[in-house]
């Protein structure tokens, strides 16, 4: 079934109170700057309660005014040539919409795309706004509350910091509000000629959605204790070994592909590198180390160039420890550099033309793994279920925590001839499943 929205009212929130004058010049940091043009989204779902969709509206309304005078500069407006946010409280965007269909015909679809519909703005038509909520209320009552933030501003955390500060708010708990909004002061822009941030973006992609349960998730992390490679090391954690197993079949699907293709790549390895990548948090990793609820793009990420010797093996059982030497070099040290802004573009705006190029076949891998991603209690309880849409890149794969903490879903984004031999994968399929409504 086609779920369809219908929009029922358009309104901008503005803040309860004027942003004061010395604070409306709120400038991007480099670590902003040099972040994709995209809105980070996320959807929260619950199930009806005792509250009318009215009443939820107004009080989801009145709170987020008076949540956006500690978060100002996301209601402010984005000057891109000069790298601020003019803090004029011109407001966020808050669309309310009626869907046809029942909560339980979307809740724990594996298709992602469907989720898109539920967001207040397209992903890649970042503009000057920098954020927006849609209330989507289905015909049994229950509601999703969708929200996007932009990535220029604000990494996935941040994102969950403001939405569970605006839900303790909403509880009473005023005092759970402490926006830290220092990231330029850390992170100085630069006037240095920046690159194209909009070459990982790519719509033509499809997405899935997969569960895999605890007891796999603790295979999977045997089996890479157990291998050669990490004799002597710490124990893989989940995401580790995660990554390195989905990354073999990563392989394995380009392979399936087309091996003609994969053995004129090798055969031209100058023009051809593997990347994988892997988000890495670095609010801890600062000297002296900021709260874990600081607002802005407080993230790197790691980039291994896998070996041949780890490209020919089935399971990449090296990528293991090569991912977490590389995940380590990011320390006090390289982020002392990284505030020298300069001294790192060059190197970035190669990783860039060789996005735009097609010299560069990368794989992404995120994990929002114990981020505090279910505490969003407005006021009616905790959210049923909470999933990420589409996004719009190829070659990522995102893990979140299930609602009971005990098993992680991965998000799949790939072009359809890789997604079809990845859902006909079955050492994947050994170990994760398509959800069920």
């Amino acid at each position: 079934m086609a779920v369809q929205i219908e929009v029922v009212s358009e309104e901008t929130i503005k803040p309860s109170s004027p942003t004061p004058e010395h604070l409306r010049r709120y400038s991007l940091a480099f670590l902003d700057q040099v972040t994709v043009d995209v809105y980070n989204p996320m959807v929260y779902f619950y199930t009806a309660g005792s509250a009318t969709p009215a009443e939820i509206a107004d009080h989801l309304k009145k709170s987020l005014s008076d949540v956006l005078t500690h978060y100002y500069p996301l209601a402010g407006r984005v000057n891109y040539g000069e790298f601020f946010i003019d803090c004029n409280d011109d407001g966020v965007p808050f669309i309310e919409t009626r869907v046809n269909c029942r909560l339980s015909d979307v809740i724990n679809t594996p298709f992602p795309s469907e989720l898109n519909k539920f967001l207040p703005f397209e992903l890649d038509e970042l503009d000057e706004i920098s954020m927006g909520v849609q209330l989507n209320v289905f015909e049994c009552g229950g509601v999703g509350v969708g929200i996007c933030v932009s990535h220029k501003i604000s990494d996935a955390l941040s994102l969950f910091i403001v939405v569970n500060g605006w839900a303790a708010y909403c509880r009473g708990e005023k005092e759970a509000l402490r926006a830290h909004l220092l990231s330029a002061e850390l992170f100085p822009p630069t006037k240095t000629g920046l690159y194209n941030t909009r070459t990982s973006i790519f719509r033509q992609r499809v997405v899935r959605r997969y569960q895999i349960d605890a007891a796999n998730v603790e295979s999977i992390r045997a089996k890479y204790a157990e291998c050669p490679a990490m004799e002597n090391q710490r124990r893989p954690t989940r995401v580790e070994a995660l990554s390195t197993f989905i990354y073999g079949r990563f392989i394995a699907a380009i392979k399936a592909v087309s091996s003609s293709r994969l053995e004129n790549e090798r055969s031209e390895s100058k023009k051809k590198i593997f990347l994988v990548s892997q988000s890495v948090n670095i609010r801890s990793r600062l000297e002296p180390p900021v709260p874990d609820y600081a607002f802005g793009n407080y993230y790197r990420s790691a980039f291994v160039v896998p070996s041949e010797e780890i490209l020919n093996d089935d399971f990449c059982y090296d990528l293991v420890k090569q991912m977490r030497e590389e995940i380590g070099k990011i320390d006090k040290d390289y982020l002392k550099r990284l505030q020298e802004s300069s001294k790192f573009l060059d190197s970035m705006k190669k990783t860039a033309t060789q996005f735009s190029t097609g010299d560069l076949i990368s794989c992404s891998f995120t994990s929002l793994c114990r981020m505090p991603i279910y505490e969003a209690d407005f006021g009616w309880g905790k959210p049923d279920w909470i999933s990420s849409p589409a996004l719009i890149f190829k070659n990522l794969f995102v893990f979140l925590d299930n609602k009971d903490g005990d098993g992680i879903d991965v998000y799949i984004h790939l072009q359809q001839e890789h997604m079809n031999k990845f859902e006909a994968d079955q050492e994947f399929l050994n170990y994760a499943k398509l959800p069920s409504n």
